[in-house]
């Protein structure tokens, strides 16, 4: 039975295999259509995404070789890259088409499953080497292996040991030249006060007062008109009048006109002498009041020297000295100036009181001046006094007693007069006293000395940087400066940038004598420092920027100065002022003029020596005790040395950094330094760089390309139902389109150097 129904089965089976309807056909198709539709689609896909992939390395590639064409004398020069040599669209073109068309996908022989076809190939440039950011970018790359080397060790580490003597002598010098300008108004002050007194005895004195109430034996001499005759002919005067008093009724007065006579007189006299002295006290009052005045004022800049000298310790001096000479550099000198000097430099800052004066030498001298108007309203009062006497004698004729009494008051007033004239008028000493005490003694003598022997030196001095402004100017090479702004202000518009004024860029006003000069160069090192502590903190683009500068662009060699400092003469350096012997100074201070920049950068040179100079002068002066002594022989110090140290760079290029520190700095030393000092307007700084380069290149950057943009319209046939393709498309499943029987795509790929 098992057996039957197993050959049912595979009747049944056969059956169905075998029936004639069609079903099981129609099913196989559609399943096996249906598998060939998605291998289809999928080997397109496939195809899509091998095409996308070799596309964009071929554009890749193909930009990468229009960058390989580069200009060699930026490169070599400057070292910076722009597209030069073959033009760009023919590479790009070429390279496109060998990347495409020059990868097999299978055998040589054999077919490629991705054929593809470029329809369009263009390259645009991305950047240009005239952007502040592009050529910023490629400066520090050039540079950022190179400067801390060349800079950081060699130079920095120099200034380090000087950097606590500066900042003491900073403060120090800038202390002693506030007191020194207060105190020289303070003794303007006195010594107004002082004429004051003079031009009030000078009123007393031209009066003539004095000539109403002279001596006895003078005026009974002279037989004028006077206090003193008035009073001793008053007796005769009275016993006229009594006797004619005395007549009776009817009787006619006998003396009527040596009466008459004397009365006129005494009048006149009387009038006279309080006119004269109301007059007198009127100006003596007024100059009295100056004198008081000036006085006050002294006073009040005494106590504004008082509160610099309480102040010292907090004023502002840059943080830059303290930043450096924190800093721990490889190679560093670690000698610094010895304790015992800067001790020195601390006494000298302390020697600063004794220019102060107490309150009590104001009090004394402010009594002088109230005991001098006293005596001057003295004589004023006794002329009063006088008058009133003489009245009242006049209206009561009193023979014994009024005579006694208008002769009192002669003698009292004739003993003001001399008291007053004796202190202040002949021999004067009261004023002689304070005259000598204004004066100072043999100080004030020996202080006149070395500010004459400053004076003359700083003359020296500032007649030798203003010969450098004064130089002449050769047409060819005015016209050479003016092509470069031209291009620096082209490069300015270029990068939107203003154009700047180059009126007062990396110049001082020059300073009325050697004190303004010293106090320049003190606040001018302060910025120095500020430099150095920022590049050795935190600054790397100034410090990359400058070291650029110095290791690609001309500066202005020293010794090329000997011949005019030494013997006046300036036709080889006339022609010595070429705009390319002179490129690292004008990128520094941007005159676009041939001498300005010179003149700027070897008077800051000039101020940086001078700096550290009055600062060795400081210590060396201090056993002179005065502080204005002091000051006065440091800056004599500070000058001879100085214009030593000029003469040393105009001889063999570099000079002595202090007699504390053991090195020689180079012009180019400086020129770093001060190109950390002027970092502040980077635009202006960059702008100036690239009109360098586009002087001595002839290449304007603002046009030559550094990086390009590649674009390119590829297409790729597809093998199978291009229509569901584009079905696929409109989905946003695939990064092109399809046309006809193509796959189009456009690809666009940026790089720069």
């Amino acid at each position: 039975m098992r057996s039957d129904n197993r050959t049912n089965n595979f009747h049944h089976c056969r059956r169905l295999l075998l029936k004639d309807d069609g079903a099981v056909t129609l099913f196989a198709v559609i399943v096996l259509s249906s598998l060939l539709l998605f291998f289809s689609l999928l080997i397109d896909y496939a195809r899509i995404a091998a095409f996308h992939k070799l596309t964009e390395d071929a554009l890749r590639s193909s930009v990468r070789s229009v960058l390989s064409a580069y200009d060699s004398t930026l490169y070599e020069r400057y070292g910076l890259f722009g597209r030069g040599g073959t033009e760009g669209q023919s590479i790009f073109a070429e390279a496109m088409q060998a990347n495409l068309e020059g990868i097999p996908m299978a055998s040589q022989n054999g077919m490629k499953l991705v054929r593809t076809k470029v329809e369009a190939a263009a390259l645009h440039s991305a950047s240009f080497l005239g952007d502040h950011d592009v050529f910023a970018r490629q400066v520090l790359e050039e540079m950022k292996y190179k400067a801390p080397v060349d800079f950081t060790l060699e130079l920095a580490s120099k200034f380090m040991p000087l950097a606590g003597a500066m900042k003491e002598s900073a403060i120090t010098l800038h202390l002693l030249e506030s007191m020194r300008r207060q105190y020289e108004k303070r003794e303007a002050h006195f010594a107004r006060a002082l004429q004051l007194q003079q031009q009030a005895a000078a009123v007393i004195d031209g009066s003539g007062v004095a000539a109403l109430i002279p001596v006895q034996t003078t005026a009974l001499a002279a037989g004028e008109d006077t206090a003193l005759l008035i009073a001793s002919e008053y007796s005769t005067y009275a016993t006229l009048v009594m006797k004619d008093q005395a007549l009776t009724i009817g009787e006619e007065s006998i003396y009527t006109n040596e009466i008459d006579a004397y009365e006129e007189k005494a009048r006149a006299v009387v009038i006279e002498l309080r006119q004269l002295s109301a007059n007198m006290k009127k100006q003596h009052d007024r100059l009295h009041g100056d004198a008081l005045r000036e006085l006050e004022e002294a006073q009040l800049i005494n106590e504004d020297m008082q509160r610099l000298a309480q102040q010292v310790d907090q004023t502002t001096i840059s943080e830059g000295y303290e930043s450096v000479a924190r800093s721990r550099v490889a190679g560093a000198d670690p000698h610094q100036v010895p304790g015992s000097e800067l001790s020195k430099l601390e006494q000298v800052k302390q020697s600063a009181d004794e220019l102060l004066l107490p309150d009590s030498w104001f009090a004394s001298y402010r009594l002088e001046l109230e005991a001098q108007g006293a005596a001057a309203a003295a004589i004023d009062m006794e002329a009063g006094s006088f008058q009133s006497n003489s009245s009242a004698s006049m209206a009561r004729p009193i023979t014994g007693m009024n005579a006694d009494s208008l002769l009192e008051g002669v003698t009292s007033l004739r003993l003001a007069y001399g008291a007053y004239e004796e202190k202040y008028i002949r021999p004067a000493a009261v004023l002689m006293n304070r005259k000598q005490m204004l004066e100072g003694g043999p100080i004030k003598a020996q202080l006149k000395q070395q500010e004459e022997k400053a004076g003359s030196l700083w003359s020296q001095a500032r007649e030798m940087l203003h010969s450098l402004t004064t130089l002449p100017q050769m047409e060819e090479h005015v016209e050479l400066f003016k092509q470069v702004e031209l291009s620096y202000n082209d490069n300015l518009l270029f990068n939107q940038q203003s154009v700047e004024e180059e009126a007062g860029r990396g110049q001082h006003e020059q300073a009325k004598d050697a004190y303004e000069a010293a106090d320049q160069s003190s606040a001018m090192m302060s910025g120095l420092y500020s430099g150095l502590a920022g590049m050795l903190e935190r600054t790397r683009d100034a410090l990359y920027y400058g070291e650029y500068v110095i290791h690609h662009y001309s500066f202005f060699a020293p010794q090329q100065l000997r011949a005019m400092l030494t013997e006046g003469e300036v036709t080889e350096l006339s022609h010595a002022l070429a705009f390319n012997n002179q490129e690292a100074e004008y990128i520094i201070y941007g005159f676009h003029n041939p001498v300005g920049n010179i003149a700027a950068a070897y008077g800051e040179l000039f101020a940086t020596r001078l700096a550290i100079r009055t600062m060795e002068g400081l210590i060396e002066s201090r056993s002179l005790g005065h502080p204005l002594l002091i000051l006065s022989a440091a800056l004599i110090y500070g000058l001879e040395k100085t214009i030593e140290d000029l003469l040393a760079f105009t001889e063999r290029g570099s000079a002595p950094l202090s007699k504390y520190v053991r090195a020689e700095l180079s012009y180019t030393d400086y020129l770093r330094l001060f190109m950390l000092m002027h970092s502040a307007d980077e635009g202006a700084r960059l702008a100036r760089m690239i009109a360098v380069i586009e002087q001595n290149s002839g290449a304007a950057l603002s046009a030559v390309p550094s990086g390009v943009t590649g674009e390119a319209q590829i297409s790729l046939q597809l093998w199978f139902l291009p229509g569901l393709m584009r079905v696929l498309g409109r989905f946003g499943l695939l990064e092109g389109k399809v046309v006809g029987n193509r796959y189009e795509t456009t690809q666009t790929i940026g790089w720069s150097y």
